[in-house]
């Protein structure tokens, strides 16, 4: 659980969401910035969640999901900028995931052994987030309260005592 708030809070701390760092990276005026910023190092990995595209195509809509598959979503002949990508999505009610990687350096076994401990890790955290009823507050649950998390849980505790 303590890991899962830590992850919680990390992200929500991120201002507006990490938009400012594209802004930097690649819109900045300033050259050096840009050069900072491009000479750190590069992620290996790229996740890209999509989001719940069942909300953008719901039944009532006049799209519908193709049933013919897409093709190749990216060139075979073209330089890969990860080693792995993860595209993820929610479509037709179920969290999905892609995976693409190069077969000149790994092999289909080793990303399904990947993807295997991913699910195992997610569902492993699902379970975790679940196997309790109790809240999980941290403090960005409450920006304006400027609280640590123990003095957050420090005051829930008390408030707890005061509902039994």
């Amino acid at each position: 659980i303590e890991s899962l708030k830590s992850i919680k809070e990390q992200l929500r701390s991120i201002p507006q969401k990490g938009i400012g760092y594209g802004i930097l990276r690649y819109l900045s005026e300033d050259i050096s910035i840009r050069q900072q910023l491009s000479n750190l190092p590069q992620p290996q990995i790229n996740f890209n969640y999509l989001g719940q595209l069942d909300a953008i195509v719901s039944e009532s809509s006049l799209w519908k999901w193709a049933k013919e598959s897409t093709g190749a979503v990216r060139n075979i002949q073209g330089i890969r900028k990860h080693l792995l990508d993860v595209d993820g999505f929610v479509a037709n009610g179920q969290l999905q995931f892609n995976w693409f990687y190069s077969t000149n350096i790994h092999s289909r076994g080793t990303i399904e052994s990947l993807a295997k401990y991913f699910i195992e890790a997610l569902t492993g955290l699902i379970d975790l987030s679940q196997s309790t009823s109790e809240e999980k507050f941290t403090p960005a649950d409450f920006p304006q309260a400027d609280l640590s998390q123990e003095e957050l849980d420090e005051l829930i505790s008390e408030l707890d005592i005061l509902d039994n």
